[in-house]
């Protein structure tokens, strides 16, 4: 199964898509997609058809709360929503930008962790989002998304929140190519549970040599590199 996570960079407002997405999406083909910084809406409706035209035809959206952005996922195989709702933090955030979904013989939860300015808020946010991940660790599982945190940065809140999970068992890839935000950075990760063989994982920033990842308005699909993990599910 090719799972491919998305950091969109709507910020907060219904934007328009860009035009190159869906035909990114055909060429990544993945069986399970998940987008996040996205903003459903009324202009939504080319999307979900061109996902429908994909196959990718199941699709659940996490709830808007107040101004923040939200999680898509479309899929191959029938989706049914999960129980587990984001963090519950001041505002909303962790609530709006997390969407946990069963599909057969699999439970995902897509998410992107809210860019909070003060340490506290950082912190308090992991500490929830380590509990849920760590009750979740015998099950078929798999969390994604722009996590905001880089394993290797350790000295990071999140970083170091994401090592402890890995050294607790599950895995997390590092995926090959050098960033996932253009700014240099690998913030877009995926954490597998222990009993999911995991086969590769892999930051896709071009498709047959264009640009899907560039910091020029109008020159790539976003800001960020897509996230493409294969497991066998």
């Amino acid at each position: 199964m090719k799972v491919i996570s998305w950091n969109l960079g709507h910020q907060t407002r219904e934007k328009p898509l860009a035009a190159g997405l869906i035909d990114a999406i055909e060429c990544l083909n993945p069986d399970v997609l998940v987008l996040n910084e996205f903003v459903d809406g009324p202009t939504r409706q080319t999307l979900y058809h061109g996902l429908e035209r994909l196959g990718l035809s199941s699709r659940l959206i996490s709830e808007r709360v107040g101004r923040h952005n939200q999680v898509l996922v479309a899929s191959r195989r029938p989706l049914f929503p999960g129980l587990m709702r984001g963090p519950d933090m001041p505002g909303g955030a962790g609530a709006s930008n997390f969407l946990h979904v069963h599909l057969e013989g699999l439970e995902l939860v897509g998410l992107r962790v809210p860019a909070y300015k003060s340490s506290v808020e950082r912190h308090g946010y992991w500490t929830l989002l380590s509990e849920q991940i760590t009750q979740t660790e015998d099950r078929r599982i798999v969390w994604i998304g722009d996590l905001n945190a880089d394993p290797d940065k350790p000295r990071y809140i999140g970083g170091r929140f994401l090592r402890e999970l890995e050294n607790s068992g599950w895995q997390l890839p590092r995926p090959s190519g050098p960033w996932s935000f253009v700014k240099g950075s690998r913030i877009d990760q995926a954490l597998v549970a222990k009993d999911i063989p995991l086969v590769s994982a892999r930051y896709v920033t071009d498709i047959n040599g264009q640009p899907v990842a560039s910091s020029i308005p109008g020159a790539g699909i976003s800001d960020h590199a897509a996230l493409e993990i294969h497991i066998q599910s």
